[in-house]
């Protein structure tokens, strides 16, 4: 058969028609769009909450760098640390020839971020803030890394646990909740924080939502002032004893009042993963003992 011009430029087309149906295109939380000829083989995880839903999906073998605190699974433990919050090792980094980095825009910032771009190396960015969004992530990670069965079949498994949450709290009594995520100085997260979602999810209203920072630095004052119910902790077991002595106190606040202070280890409520669900059915558990013990009949005040 001749080729001629006008069947060269067919054949053209119909093979750049493939390619391009074939190409990955992802747009990230910031509004980023990013394409990928296939899918990413040698992937660097910038946090914790990203290596947790890789592996989650079926992505953790194709992580060859990590930051430090990536530390769920097991199997996270022996990848290559190559960040902190504070700083990442650009020249390891590059070291390792990666196809894809994926960051937390909160966590690890511009000033992290930026110049992973100007390296050239294929970045994208996650900025997760209600736990709704949480099968979204993971079936955008599927698409990146080649394991959409995986994660859709993930995805659907978070919504189905998530929405028998929703169904069991629904028309409870709100309760006024403080989460506390250090003592000195007293630090919390605002309305616009996954944590606070969760709260809302067992009924529960975050006394700081309306705070501007994400991340608000508040006083003792301010505290009692607001009143919570109950104030939820988010650090290890071992902190638990401190930190409850120290809310003692402080005997005006109906938490205190009413010993409804309790803890959840942070990795389960501050991590944007699958394990949020943990910290999630921890919460409502707390939220209905203090239901239980402010609004029942032999109760006074609150």
């Amino acid at each position: 058969m001749k080729i001629t011009p006008a069947l060269t430029v067919v054949l053209l087309c119909a093979l750049s028609a493939v390619s391009t149906a074939s190409e990955i295109q992802v747009v990230d939380d910031n509004g980023r769009e990013l394409r990928l000829t296939k899918p990413a083989q040698r992937i660097i995880s910038l946090a914790p909450n990203i290596t947790e839903v890789l592996f989650h999906i079926g992505a953790g073998q194709q992580i060859v760098g990590a930051d430090e605190y990536s530390n769920y699974p097991a199997q996270a433990k022996d990848i290559l640390r190559v960040s902190n919050y504070a700083a990442a090792n650009y020249e390891l980094i590059l070291s390792l020839k990666p196809d894809l980095v994926i960051a937390w825009q909160s966590g690890n910032g511009d000033k992290i971020i930026n110049p992973l771009r100007k390296l050239g190396i294929p970045v994208f960015v996650i900025e997760t803030r209600e736990i709704e969004q949480v099968p979204n992530l993971f079936r955008r990670f599927g698409k990146l890394t080649g394991h959409t069965d995986t994660a859709e079949s993930r995805a659907l498994a978070f919504t189905e646990r998530l929405k028998k949450l929703r169904v069991g709290n629904l028309g409870k009594p709100p309760v006024r909740t403080f989460y506390q995520i250090w003592d000195e100085p007293l630090i919390t997260l605002n309305g616009k924080h996954m944590v606070s979602s969760v709260i809302e999810l067992c009924g529960g209203v975050n006394i700081f939502a309306g705070a501007a920072p994400l991340v608000p630095y508040v006083n003792i004052e301010s505290i009692v002032a607001a009143d919570p119910q109950v104030i939820i902790a988010g650090g290890s077991q071992d902190e638990q004893p401190r930190w409850f002595k120290g809310w003692q106190k402080w005997s005006g606040i109906s938490a205190v009042i009413h010993s409804q202070i309790y803890l959840i280890p942070a990795d389960l409520m501050q991590r944007h993963s699958v394990r949020i669900l943990d910290g999630a059915e921890m919460m409502c558990s707390y939220l209905d003992r203090a239901r239980a013990k402010l609004f029942s009949s032999s109760s006074v005040g609150g």
